[in-house]
């Protein structure tokens, strides 16, 4: 075979290939064209923004006009490196990850450790081993779907349905976000940039339960009134997990919503 006619055939062997992995690389999640966003509202006409965080609390009961309303959520967008939407990813592929409690406890991993979510050191009452918040869908044709934090009914996205197995306590300064093993960047709106946000959710459990004390957890005690109740007017480093209506300052209306909310737990006022 004459010389050219190999090379020829060299050049083609390797595009072939190269045309064959493209498919492979097309449903990869890329980080850098992939996000989150909060959302509230309708998925048709939401709120993002600072508009929408602002309704990003909750009882570890998930009962009530406090608990994350308003359709309170994000939208994940899962695009491949070229920019185009992945269809298809499962719902329990796509998660808010918690690893459980702290490590003082025990748990360890990549997800929330200082959300607590477990079984192991709230047994009365029983709490639920909450891990992966998932999607409501799968990725539609664009690749978008939503985590809807109060849960879903698994037909309508974005729509809040109270998931009973769907409890925790505390909080996080990051809540991260996971499709297939790979970490999203959070956006403000829609329009703005990669890792302009994180996610955060407040709660009226706001203290204790970190340690390997039973059933100081997932339940809003007098600990937790009195830690608003002396912290009204006070700006410090834990004053933004205090201001529950987002208003910039621990008042009031901060201490009514946990009243409202007190000795709630994973199984008062709702059980399960």
């Amino acid at each position: 075979m004459p010389e050219k006619w190999k090379s020829s055939l060299a050049i083609v062997a390797v595009l072939a290939i190269a045309a064959a992995a493209a498919p492979a690389y097309a449903g990869v999640p890329d980080v850098t064209t992939s996000f989150y966003v909060p959302q509230t509202g309708t998925t048709a006409t939401p709120t993002e923004g600072t508009n929408a965080t602002r309704l990003f609390r909750t009882c570890p009961n998930m009962d009530g006009a406090a608990s994350l309303p308003n359709n309170s959520r994000i939208k994940v967008v899962v695009r491949d490196v070229n920019g185009n939407g992945i269809p298809g990813v499962a719902a329990a592929d796509i998660c808010v990850l918690f690893n459980g409690g702290t490590t003082a406890q025990g748990f360890s991993g990549v997800g929330a450790d200082s959300v607590i979510s477990n079984s192991q050191f709230n047994t009365s009452p029983l709490c639920p081993d909450v891990r992966c918040v998932a999607a409501d869908l799968p990725t539609d044709a664009t690749g978008t779907t939503y985590i809807t934090l109060l849960g879903s009914d698994g037909v309508t996205a974005g729509v809040a349905v109270r998931n009973p197995n769907r409890k925790w306590g505390h909080y996080d300064t990051e809540l991260p976000v996971y499709v297939l093993g790979f970490k999203l960047s959070g956006r403000l709106t829609s329009a703005s940039a990669n890792g302009s946000y994180i996610l955060r959710v407040k709660n009226l459990d706001w203290t204790g339960g970190l340690t390997t004390t039973a059933n100081a957890g997932e339940a809003v005690t007098i600990t937790d009134f009195n830690g608003i109740s002396n912290g009204i007017g006070v700006n410090n480093v834990i004053s933004y997990w205090k201001d529950f209506d987002n208003n910039g300052t621990v008042a009031l209306p901060d201490l009514n919503i946990v009243q409202q909310h007190l000795n709630h737990n994973c199984t008062f006022p709702l059980n399960p």
